[in-house]
């Protein structure tokens, strides 16, 4: 009877595991899965080298995708995982969406971003995303006015239809393109203003520049020595000085093109060469004095330049014009709106912000207080310093942003970092080329494909002959009188058996 008891009290408890189960998951959510895809180190990667890494507070110091899946679960009470991903190019994050690959979160640049709202591949942002009333939404109250202008200014097509970038894009980095340069070289300096970028044509420089390896940066520096003189021309107190020299540096009719290709077949021929990454060791080793350069790879070239052999370099923006350029948060179609957007949104904490400039050395869209401080105590003059400037940067951080900076840093690294705005002003945005981009990349095919020096001709060509000469003689030597062994006299050659 016992037995029996028991083994029906047994049957009862299994039919009701299943009620017990849902009670005991009761209040328990499903972990969200976000999927973020951005740039190779691009990114407060926590230990050591974070700016949150202290020996005795926090000598673990997170990484800050770890700090955003403790702070979206307590924020809102959601289990979250975060699967970070990373591209080396805007084309391979282009193609890695064209493939099918799904993301609720990506960081292209500018003009990509362009592209792939062209052909309508985002989805906007949500209005929740702009309330300023909400003290979680970090972004929209902590992005630089200047930025945010840039951005509600900013237009591109969505399909068939006309959007502002800011309603599809919030940005992450941003920063301006120059050329880093040595001004202990004789003459550089008044030579960098007499010829602005077409120094890179002039024979006193020859093989002593470079400039970037890809066609939209050099295509831009192309079209600003075409059209120097009608840059120079402008008046720069017109309301639409930007829009001007925006629509010049942008142009991509067959005739800009033809004549930007004769441009940039001399500067091939006079540069040391093209270059992404090694530009900023060549100049602290001093194989170069100008390098065509962006300005979080200017300030990383000045800072080594500094360390190791104690040698001060400077970064220049040319008259003419120079790129204004951003990185940008955008959701592919399907995205889970929700945690990308507060994803941006702890990336524009303040505090976050300063962390990944300092990680990545590269300026924060975001101009909150921290930021302020952080460049402040990073660029501050000395007290005492008689030489220093009063350094304003209210147009990027608002009203009062002005740094007491040496007099150096008018040309240095917060130069580089965060240029005056008279000098914002003449720099342009390149836009996405849409259905000329097939004529610019054509033109970058035969940059790079132009015919070789004579003498490298010759040393291919005698080294093919040779290969192909010592081929044959392996192959049919034997059988070539030439080449075949005479007997002595008196002896007659007989045929040789390979051993088996």
């Amino acid at each position: 009877m016992k037995a029996k008891k028991l083994a029906c009290m047994a049957t009862s408890a299994l039919f009701l595991l299943p009620s017990l189960s849902l009670l005991s998951g009761c209040g328990a959510k499903e972990e969200i899965v976000l999927r973020v895809y951005s740039w190779e180190e691009y990114i407060d990667e926590g230990g050591k080298d974070s700016y949150a890494y202290d020996p005795v507070e926090n000598p673990d110091a997170p990484s800050m995708i770890e700090d955003f899946e403790s702070w979206y679960e307590e924020t809102y009470k959601t289990p979250i995982r975060v699967e970070y991903a990373t591209f080396g190019t805007n084309e391979d994050l282009y193609n890695q969406l064209k493939l099918g690959n799904k993301y609720d979160l990506v960081c292209p640049s500018e003009y990509m971003i362009m592209k792939l709202a062209a052909e309508d591949m985002l989805q906007p942002l949500s209005e929740d995303f702009f309330d300023e009333t909400n003290e979680l939404n970090y972004y929209v109250n902590n992005v630089s006015p200047f930025i945010a202008n840039v951005f509600e200014n900013g237009t591109m097509t969505v399909g068939s239809e006309t959007h502002t970038w800011s309603e599809y894009a919030a940005g992450y980095m941003w920063g301006t393109t120059g050329l880093v340069y040595n001004p202990e070289v004789e003459g550089i300096v008044d030579d960098l203003d007499e010829y602005g970028w077409s120094i890179m044509l002039q024979d006193k420089y020859k093989k002593q520049v470079t400039t970037k390896d890809n066609v939209r940066d050099t295509y831009f520096v192309g079209l600003a020595i075409l059209y120097q003189d009608e840059l120079l021309s402008l008046d720069r107190s017109a309301p639409d000085y930007n829009e001007k020299v925006t629509a010049i540096m942008n142009r991509t009719d067959e005739e800009s093109v033809s004549a930007v290709y004769d441009v940039l077949l001399d500067m091939k021929n006079n540069i040391f060469g093209f270059e992404t990454d090694t530009g900023k060791s060549d100049m602290v080793k001093g194989t170069i004095c100008l390098n065509f350069a962006w300005a979080g790879d200017a300030v990383y070239a000045m800072n080594l330049a500094e360390e190791e052999n104690d040698m001060a370099l400077n970064f220049y923006i040319p008259q003419e014009s120079a790129n204004l350029y951003f990185d940008g948060w955008v959701m592919p179609k399907g995205a889970n709106t929700q945690a990308a957007e507060a994803f941006i949104n702890f990336m524009a904490i303040p505090a976050n912000a300063v962390r990944n400039m300092d990680f990545i050395g590269y300026s924060s869209v975001i101009a909150g207080d921290e930021v302020f401080d952080y460049v402040t105590e990073t660029y501050a003059a000395e007290d005492g310093d008689q030489t220093a400037i009063e350094y304003d940067l209210s147009y990027f951080f608002g009203e009062g942003a002005v740094i007491n900076a040496p007099a150096e840093q008018q040309n240095r690294q917060l130069f580089a970092q965060y240029p005056p705005q008279e000098v914002m002003q003449r720099c342009a945005v390149m836009n996405y080329y849409g259905e000329d981009e097939a004529r610019i990349n054509e033109l970058w095919t035969h940059i790079k494909g132009e015919s070789l020096d004579a003498w490298a001709i010759v040393v291919i060509c005698v080294t093919v002959v040779v290969i192909v000469g010592g081929v044959l003689l392996m192959r049919f030597g034997n059988k070539i009188d030439f080449f075949r062994r005479k007997p002595k006299k008196g002896y007659e050659l007989v045929k040789q058996e390979n051993i088996k």
